[in-house]
């Protein structure tokens, strides 16, 4: 029993230490790279994205809003105690990823870059719609437990962002590869790599919850 309970003490420590390092990273990234955005101007974003800026600038907005509201929708004490509370940024955390989705495939197909490119950042687009609406259709269907899991599924892939940026930035420290071939690797592993490990948690649940 005592061993049992230490391993749940473990892992509940572990789960809290990523946690925390995960929010430390996210808020300086939106901090840094996000929030200048927000400031939709030619020199801020550049000519390229400029010419495209009403699409740009709503799929960023969504995007940190998304960012924002996603941790606060896994906190028990407000699911359990503030139900009502919870519903509504349920509802606006989903708009915004797939409206923020949609905008994010619009930009792909507008964009005049390689195909591996073009697919990973329109298959992330397509990911994170789909895995928001599935989590919608789940709650409304009363599936508690597949609502969860869709939910971490589709925060994991808000990220992408973040992971984006911080993955890219020590690759790029290390001068490994070329401007181009980091653009296309992070543009397919900023999302499928942190989706799969999720995917393997998600799993992994289970088949501990089964064994008991």
């Amino acid at each position: 029993m005592d061993s049992s309970n230490n391993k749940n003490a473990l892992h509940r420590y572990t789960l809290k230490v990523l946690a925390i390092l995960t929010g430390i990273i996210t808020i300086y990234y939106v901090i840094t790279t996000a929030f200048p955005m927000l400031i939709p101007t030619e020199v801020v974003y550049g000519s390229y994205y400029f010419s495209r800026v009403y699409w740009v600038f709503p799929h960023i907005v969504l995007g940190i809003i998304a960012t924002i509201i996603g941790p606060f929708q896994f906190m028990p004490k407000i699911r359990n105690k503030y139900l009502k509370i919870h519903r509504q940024l349920g509802r606006v955390y989903m708009m915004s990823t797939v409206l923020s989705g949609i905008s994010g495939m619009y930009m792909v197909v507008t964009s005049d870059v390689n195909l591996p490119y073009a697919v990973g950042w329109f298959m992330l687009g397509v990911a994170w719609s789909t895995s928001s609406i599935m989590a919608f259709i789940s709650i409304k269907n009363r599936k508690i437990d597949l609502h969860k899991e869709w939910m971490i599924r589709s925060y994991v892939i808000t990220l992408a962002f973040v992971t984006f940026r911080f993955v890219y930035d020590i690759i790029r420290s290390f001068d490994i590869g070329t401007w181009e071939e980091v653009q296309v690797l992070m543009s397919w592993a900023c999302w499928a790599i942190p989706l799969f490990i999720a995917e393997v948690f998600i799993q992994g649940r289970k088949i501990k919850r089964n064994n008991q």
